[in-house]
């Protein structure tokens, strides 16, 4: 049982941030693709986005000087990246909870706290994914109260921004159907969007590039596989999550896209898929962000309230997104 329990900014980042948007576990289960962001750790406002490709044309011929010019290997991107403070909080009153049928269940309550923890910390993480993929500061927020798309700016506004400013050409765009879509259709996006890259793209190795598509997509081309033959070519994660590729390049589906592109298109599902550089999202924080307390800076904290008999649970952080390289993107979504 406790009455108090703080975590500073950078163990809260090292506990919580950092192991959610962790790579393939090592086992090989595939956890989503939150995991292919680059993560920015010291952004306290606003800086320039970390140059996810390095540089190259280095080499130079010797002169009859001893003069050496040393040329970096690597910089900041042109981009920059801010983010904005957001925070959480709940609050638990046992004698509101333990009332009627679990009224019995109050000499348990230390159990029920670490749920309540378990069940804060999970809710956290969500929102962070929502917000990292499909925020947007300025949309209303979910009228069923389940998604929460409107704490920070997401990939996909920065990437609506980009398309409306020209940053991407309007070939490397274009609108998917709703609705329900066919093996044929989940072939005829992929095989779009390949042939739609830019020259740069196109001329990367094909495991230094993704397909981050809807798992809607990801089915559906699952399908055309096992009705044109190809169902040898289908393999999986060890979660059972089909491991499948398009001309070499590997398709990567979030789970959590379609649910929240549906709620967005007013219950019809949506779909999406984005053919782009590998970490070329970029997800920003500040592990020394937090509140300021009489024990330090913390970043979450859990407290007994006496003047309200009440415990309360709060987390404060920075959180922001950015894209690297969005001209090396193709991109097909459903409107809504």
């Amino acid at each position: 049982m406790f009455e108090r329990f703080m975590v500073g900014p950078k163990s809260y980042y090292e506990l919580l941030v950092k192991p959610h948007f962790a790579d393939l576990l090592p086992e090989g289960s595939f956890n989503g693709t939150i995991g292919e962001f680059t993560v920015m750790d010291d952004v306290s406002s606003k800086r320039k986005i970390v140059d996810i490709l390095g540089n190259q044309n280095i080499l130079k011929r010797r002169d009859a000087s001893c003069n050496i010019v040393f040329s970096p290997v690597g910089k900041a991107a042109i981009r920059s990246i801010e983010t904005d403070e957001i925070y959480g909080a709940t609050k638990h009153c046992e004698n509101e909870f333990y009332k009627g049928c679990l009224e019995d269940y109050r000499n348990k309550d230390p159990k029920f706290r670490d749920y309540i923890m378990d069940f804060f910390l999970k809710a956290i993480r969500v929102d962070i994914n929502s917000n990292a993929y499909w925020g947007d500061i300025d949309r209303a927020a979910d009228a069923s109260g389940v998604w929460n798309w409107n704490t920070f700016d997401g990939v996909f506004k920065h990437y609506a921004d980009y398309i409306a400013d020209g940053t991407i050409k309007a070939s490397q765009t274009t609108s998917l159907d709703d609705g329900d879509i066919t093996p044929q259709q989940a072939f005829e996006y992929l095989d779009w969007a390949y042939k739609n890259q830019d020259i740069f793209l196109k001329s990367m190795a094909d495991n230094m590039k993704a397909f981050y598509v809807s798992q809607s997509i990801l089915d559906a081309y699952e399908q055309y596989l096992i009705l044109t033959g190809g169902a040898y070519n289908i393999q999986y994660y060890l979660n059972g999550i089909p491991n499948l590729r398009f001309k070499r390049i590997q398709l990567l589906p979030e789970p959590t896209w379609d649910p929240i592109m549906a709620a967005l298109n007013g219950g019809t599902s949506a779909h999406a898929v984005v053919l782009t550089i590998r970490g070329n999202f970029v997800f920003a924080t500040d592990k020394s962000y937090g509140e300021a307390t009489p024990e330090g800076v913390k970043a979450l904290m859990v407290w007994y309230s006496y003047d309200k008999l009440t415990w309360k649970y709060a987390n404060f952080m920075r959180a922001g997104t950015g894209i690297a390289f969005p001209e090396h993107t193709v991109i097909g979504l459903t409107q809504f």
